[in-house]
């Protein structure tokens, strides 16, 4: 009875490890050095699972990601993981570390439009640092000479004017704990990564550096919240620019002012380095964060023969687009006798 027991044992013993090998050929990751395994979430189970193959070598039969998630791995969170994995690591110790490296993270959010004051307290109360002290760092000349040192920025680079380059909206998992330069160095990286062959080859394409395209998309975030348009003023701006013709960006004239509001006669006169009714070309820096959709509408959006644009007439958020100006003149006349009308009206 004993011995039956004991052959039992041993053949249980057997097909248990021939099954793991089954479920699981390779236990531990191929790496023979650090690796960086870096992954935006949400993703798919399979997208996942896909990526640990291919970066780690980690092959089963089972779902990894779905393993992981049941030992607390949240693959729908939105966010940039980086981790960086020691050589031979096993899976258990990989999936531990995934879980460990979320727990330790928080998800911070930065958002387009945000301006200098709004990003410097949004981010700050994220973290809980002083709005001051983060501001510091991004004013620091002795910041950018480093960061632009350290990436494509050099030819026309990072300064006072120009931190939006570094500030890609996306939500990012950043350690807890992590201070304003560490932020901030995290934000280089991914700008540098958002940049890639194929938008750094379309910005040459237009004669601009990447922190000049950004410039321009604030603007085309400034302009209008209507997406589906942000092409055609893209489009209209680009051929401005080429024209060698005054951009006359309203957006350009708030900032100046300080104040939002209806761009009048004597609003376009302010002089500042950015009101583009007075200085050709670009701004001196951008206006806002720009949205990744604007950035990529002045990269790739089609192209269109305007060069002008007005509100429309029925007051929507969209635009009337002109090749002349004497059809803009129209166009113009049109909306600001709609507008009028309406605050008339408003006003009884």
């Amino acid at each position: 009875m004993g011995k039956n027991w004991i052959k039992v044992a041993i053949v249980v013993t057997v097909v248990i490890i021939g099954l793991a090998f089954w479920l699981v050929p390779r236990w531990y990751t191929t790496n023979d050095s650090n690796v960086t395994l870096t992954y935006q979430t949400p993703i798919s189970d399979s997208d996942f699972d896909a990526l640990i193959d291919e970066k780690l070598g980690v092959s089963t039969k089972f779902s990894f990601a779905r393993v992981a998630r049941l030992r607390g791995l949240d693959l729908t969170v939105k966010g940039s993981t980086t981790l960086v994995l020691q050589p031979h690591t096993s899976i258990w110790n990989l999936i531990k570390l995934l879980v460990r490296y979320q727990r330790d993270q928080q998800l911070v959010t930065i958002l387009s439009h945000w301006e200098m004051p709004q990003f410097q307290t949004r981010v700050s109360k994220q973290f809980g640092w002083s709005a001051t002290d983060l501001g510091e760092e991004m004013m620091d000349p002795t910041n950018h000479k480093r960061w632009n040192h350290q990436t494509w920025l050099s030819e026309k680079g990072i300064d006072s004017y120009n931190w939006q380059a570094i500030a890609i909206p996306n939500s990012y998992l950043f350690k807890k704990g992590t201070t304003p330069i560490e932020f901030l160095d995290r934000l280089v990286g991914e700008a540098h990564d958002f940049w890639t062959k194929e938008r750094m080859l379309a910005a040459k394409e237009l004669d601009l550096t990447p922190v000049e395209v950004v410039a321009l998309a604030s603007i085309v975030t400034k302009e209008s919240n209507h997406v589906p348009e942000y092409g055609k003023i893209a489009a209209t701006y680009k051929n401005r620019l080429r024209k060698k013709m005054l951009l006359q960006a309203d957006p350009t004239v708030v900032f100046a002012r300080g104040k939002a509001g209806r761009v009048l006669l004597r609003d376009t006169k302010i002089v500042s380095p950015y009101n583009t009714y007075l200085n050709q070309g670009l701004p001196i820096g951008a206006l806002c964060i720009p949205s990744v959709n604007a950035i990529d509408s002045c990269l790739f959006g089609a192209a269109y023969p305007y060069v002008y644009f007005c509100a429309k007439s029925d007051l929507t958020p969209q635009h009337d687009f002109a090749i002349s100006l004497d059809e803009h003149n129209k166009n113009a006349q049109r909306y600001h006798r709609a507008l009028n009308e309406f605050q008339r009206k408003k006003k009884q």
